[in-house]
């Protein structure tokens, strides 16, 4: 009687696909959180003082713009116009739909340009505005 011998199959390597595919998310993960980083940054400015300045725990649900001493707006660390900055702001609010803007103004910036600059806010849909200020005598 023949006796049929099965093959053995190759004994099994190491398996490069599932390394390949953490790796892929590993970076798309890491560019996503430095873009991410990059845009909550805000631009340098010599803030004005407030004795009723208080800064607030949580900052996660809080959008930045800044407007420096010559009227120009930036959002995060990007300088912006008014109608990018609208569009900019109506992306945000489709995520975080309680989103709430900090206008940060330098101390020498003309009250025409932050009031340019809420005014822009409020025609992107912005209900809630925080004027941020530093906390005097800290």
């Amino acid at each position: 009687m023949a006796r049929i011998r099965r093959r053995q199959p190759p004994p099994e390597g190491f398996q490069m696909a599932p390394m390949i595919d953490m790796v892929f998310l590993l970076l798309v993960f890491f560019m996503c959180v430095s873009t991410l980083a990059d845009a909550d940054r805000a631009k340098k400015l010599e803030l004005a003082e407030s004795e009723q300045s208080k800064v607030p725990e949580d900052l996660s649900d809080r959008g930045i713009v800044s407007v420096d001493s010559k009227g120009i707006l930036y959002l995060g660390e990007r300088p912006v116009d008014a109608n990018e900055l609208v569009r900019s702001v109506k992306v945000l609010m489709g995520h975080k739909p309680d989103l709430r803007m900090v206008v940060r103004a330098d101390k020498s910036t003309p009250y025409r340009e932050i009031r340019k600059t809420l005014r822009t806010l409020a025609d992107a849909g912005v209900s809630e505005v925080v004027y941020a200020t530093f906390e005097k005598g800290a």
